[in-house]
């Protein structure tokens, strides 16, 4: 197959991002074999010039040393013609290999000017906000406003220049946060829109501000002004890139990355520490300390004491996560996220599998609950979680769960604190409500079980980090008399979240070993 001097082009300046060539190579449908071989020409071509260019001069300088007949010297005339060619040739070409000093955008505008006297904004938010560069770079910590910021830069970026906004999110709830922050600047600051929408706004000057959540499609043939945000947390960055990298130079805007850290060995973790080959980017980090310098209020000691160390790094110290102590890989668990899908009510007479993880004082009561879909396939329709809630509050939310979907079932930890809540239960509900002891064989069994289903691709969660953290912080313990299983306890419980899904797919265990004519027993 035959290709264009354009598409060659566009692939190998991918490749000499670092992509992976077996990732290129799907991408575009094209072999590795030719992919290798158009490196190798291109190698070829490059040291072909370098020796050419060596040859001409030996030969100018031999022949100077002849006695300066008509012949030689018109040898040398055409030797030293071919040879400024060529030295014009590769003196343009390293000329682009040089790196080029960043781009900056015009950033005067009336809008820009009055949010920066009027909205309040931190230090932090300010450097990033009066950041003229093309290309943006942010690293933060959790909750420290970069969502709030990043929609005022967008709306003054649409009014004053001009120039289209798409906000890109790792899932369409966090999508519609930037928009509704939007809404929020544009009553605060007077502005109106022609059309105004969920997820999407447009101004009178015809410039539209939208967000989605991230589809590599969405971004080909966009021009403005693009913001990926929580990158880190993206189901398939690397697509993303892909579509986006061939058209950098041709974009009428800028393109601001932000993001939580997440995994090591990611493309988001490349983007921050390899300053080299990522040079064209300004970058912003803002951990908690910085942010609590420029002034954000946060109680610092509370704070910290209520974190293990890992996940305090991870969380507001700016530190990306090591994969190779979880059960759940972090490649695992994105293969089950869609990042269209959200938790939603489902039908009340389906026959929803549920778990409750019961939690007092220091960790948190979820419930979780799956809906069965075809193949044997399950959908997390359900995420409830309290915090600090007297058992009566506990026992109204599994009964109002319960009454509204008639034929739900649900698993309950009876372990400890959840006795008498799991017996009270199973009187009112009989047989819909079971408990079980969380001893160390049945979370074996029940972690086991729900990676199973991540591997089979049985189940399909929505992109919410706080789910998605809980699952990662399972780990594999060698234990006295065999493996453990569980998570150290942080801020926001002891991954609850997770042990009340593992809970609910516990369920689908029954069922499948009860077909087999098998007997199983979690309680």
């Amino acid at each position: 197959m035959a290709y264009s001097k354009e598409t060659k082009s566009k692939i190998l300046a991918i490749l000499k991002t670092g992509e992976p060539i077996t990732d290129v190579a799907k991408e575009f449908k094209v072999s590795r074999f030719t992919l290798n071989n158009w490196l190798k020409e291109e190698k070829q071509e490059e040291q072909d010039t370098t020796i050419t260019i060596k040859n001409i001069k030996k030969q100018i300088s031999s022949l100077s040393k002849k006695t300066p007949t008509e012949a030689v010297s018109r040898k040398i005339a055409m030797l030293s013609k071919a040879l400024s060619k060529l030295e014009r040739v590769e003196a343009k070409e390293e000329k682009a290999r040089i790196p080029k000093p960043l781009m900056v955008l015009n950033m005067d505008g009336s809008l820009r000017e009055r949010a920066l006297k009027e909205c309040n904004l931190y230090d932090y938010q300010k450097a990033f906000f009066e950041d003229p560069s093309q290309f943006r770079l942010v690293l933060k910590a959790r909750q420290i406003g970069f969502s709030y910021v990043a929609a005022l830069d967008a709306l003054c970026s649409a009014v004053d220049n001009g120039r289209n906004q798409l906000f890109l999110s790792a899932s369409e709830e966090q999508a519609l946060i930037l928009m509704r922050y939007v809404s929020m600047w544009a009553a605060k600051l007077g502005i109106t829109f022609k059309k105004d929408s969920e997820n999407e706004k447009v101004l009178p000057n015809g410039v539209i501000i939208k967000a989605l959540a991230h589809n590599f499609r969405t971004v080909q043939g966009f021009t403005g002004d693009i913001y990926m945000d929580e990158f880190a947390w993206y189901a398939n960055p690397k697509k993303i890139w892909h579509a986006f990298v061939p058209s950098i130079g041709a974009i009428k805007g800028r393109f601001t990355i932000m993001s939580t850290p997440f995994e090591e060995k990611s493309l988001f973790h490349d983007l921050c520490v390899d300053e080299t080959k990522y040079f064209m980017f300004s970058r912003h980090r803002i951990d908690i300390y910085r942010a609590i310098n420029d002034g954000l209020e946060f109680d610092l000691e509370v704070m910290k004491a209520l974190f293990d160390a890992d996940t305090w790094a991870s969380a507001y110290e700016c530190v990306f996560i090591d994969d190779e102590s979880a059960l759940f890989s972090i490649s695992l668990i994105k293969s089950c996220i869609d990042p269209l899908f959200n938790y939603y009510i489902p039908n009340s007479t389906s026959p929803l599998v549920s778990g409750y993880d019961v939690g007092r004082v220091k960790d948190l009561g979820c419930l979780a609950a799956l809906e069965p879909k075809e193949a044997g396939k399950y959908d997390m329709c359900t995420l409830e979680a309290l915090r600090k809630a007297s058992f009566d509050e506990q026992k109204m939310l599994i009964r109002s769960f319960l009454n509204t979907n008639v034929h739900a079932r649900s698993r309950i930890d009876k372990t400890g604190i959840g006795l008498n809540l799991a017996e009270d239960m199973h009187k009112e509900f009989k047989s819909r409500v079971d408990g079980v002891t969380f001893t160390a064989t049945i979370k074996e069994a029940m972690a086991l079980n729900l990676k199973k289903m991540f591997e089979d691709k049985l189940i399909r969660i929505p992109n919410d980090p706080l789910l998605i953290s809980d699952i990662h912080a399972i780990k594999r313990k060698a234990g006295a008399r065999g493996f453990l299983y569980d998570a150290d306890r942080n801020e926001h419980g002891h991954a609850d979240r997770f042990w009340a899904l593992a809970l609910a797919a516990s369920h689908a265990e029954v069922l499948r070993v009860r077909k087999q004519g098998k007997a199983y027993v979690v309680g």
